[in-house]
């Protein structure tokens, strides 16, 4: 079998599932259609970037690209609800040449971001203070268009619940426990749960706003001149190979404050055995035993306190942070899952 992954990458998640599938010697092709920092050390066949053509050379090189990945691939993992023509013309076509398809929806591609809302509201949370963000009619209708056509015609779906509201069709990630999620290379990230002295607190911000940076830099600004003794590293600017290693030296993660559970900066982070701090609220998320502390706007200063006070929840947390990451979101058991995904849908179009 032979996989092709992409055309967009969201992170580095094609990347990544890719290394895991050569390393059981699986032929794949992963394509990406920008280059980012986050990528560093991933290995891509392509780099398509066909929006910056004419429309005629667009059409013209999309067509290309699709009829050879079409006839070369067994089996084909789609991410953020793109497929290789535009409009996804082409999703009836795999299931009438019986190719294997997987769509991976990642967050806006699938969102309605009122439901969110509603479901933030109905437990209390607030959001970062711009405005909250209202769903557009023609986009939402565009969105509901393309979910109908991804259900009719892929075998298999992966969203996460808190995303999830526009989809009808049964998904993987509905229950946590058996659903698929977001592969990190855990073996490449170092684990250090030692206590220091002097404990390193880490945040990486891709956009501060949205991560509450600010809200974190007050309260270690609070904590400091009262007289707490921490390393404090705010990472912009740098490659997630140079915050991974960071995070295998630190201590305390601090990620993004407004979310329901937590990111891949937060999986990273519980991997290299960090305790973390970040959004936690398992009735929206539905994860019971994600070991991050839940921390918002409003508690972070308390939050942050009580983690510098005491080493041993530190330690604590860290090492049940790395057991998660491992049991979750190990690149090599995501493969496997989607692997045996694509050997079940096999069986039911031989039947």
């Amino acid at each position: 079998m032979r996989i092709f992954i992409g055309p967009v990458e969201i992170g580095k998640i094609g990347g990544t599932l890719a290394s895991a599938f050569r390393e059981k010697e699986v032929k794949v092709t992963v394509v990406r259609n920008s280059v980012t920092p986050f990528q560093a050390g991933m290995k891509y066949n392509q780099t398509i970037q066909f929006e910056c053509l004419n429309t005629v050379r667009r059409r013209f090189m999309k067509l290309k690209f699709f009829l050879k990945n079409f006839f070369r691939h067994d089996a084909f993992i789609f991410l953020f609800g793109k497929t290789l023509l535009s409009h996804n013309l082409d999703l009836p076509l795999y299931r009438l040449f019986h190719k294997k398809t997987l769509m991976w929806f990642l967050g806006s591609d699938i969102i309605s971001y009122e439901a969110v809302e509603r479901a933030k509201r109905n437990e209390g949370l607030k959001d970062h203070h711009r405005e909250p963000k209202k769903d557009n009619p023609q986009e939402l209708l565009q969105k509901m268009n393309m979910i109908r056509k991804t259900e009719k015609y892929v075998d298999y779906i992966i969203a996460d619940p808190t995303i999830a509201h526009l989809l009808t069709k049964n998904y993987i990630g509905i229950d946590h426990p058996s659903g698929i999620h977001m592969p990190i290379d855990i073996v490449n990230i170092r684990f250090n749960n030692e206590t220091k002295p002097i404990p390193i607190i880490i945040h990486a911000p891709t956009d501060d706003e949205k991560k509450g940076t600010a809200f974190i830099v007050e309260a270690l600004s609070k904590l400091e001149k009262e007289g707490y003794k921490f390393d404090f590293r705010l990472c912009k600017n740098m490659s997630n190979l140079q915050v991974r290693e960071i995070l295998s030296e630190g201590d305390i993660a601090v990620d993004q404050l407004f979310s329901v559970a937590g990111g891949t900066f937060a999986v990273e982070a519980m991997a290299a055995g960090c305790v973390v701090l970040g959004g936690n609220i398992p009735r929206i998320s539905g994860i019971y035993d994600l070991p991050i502390l839940h921390t918002d706007s409003a508690n972070v200063y308390d939050n942050l306190k009580q983690v510098l006070e005491k080493p041993e929840m530190r330690k604590d947390l860290g090492a049940k942070g790395r057991i998660y990451a491992e049991k979750y979101h190990n690149h090599k058991k995501v493969a496997e899952d989607i692997l045996n995904l694509f050997s079940q849908a096999k069986e039911k179009k031989s039947n």
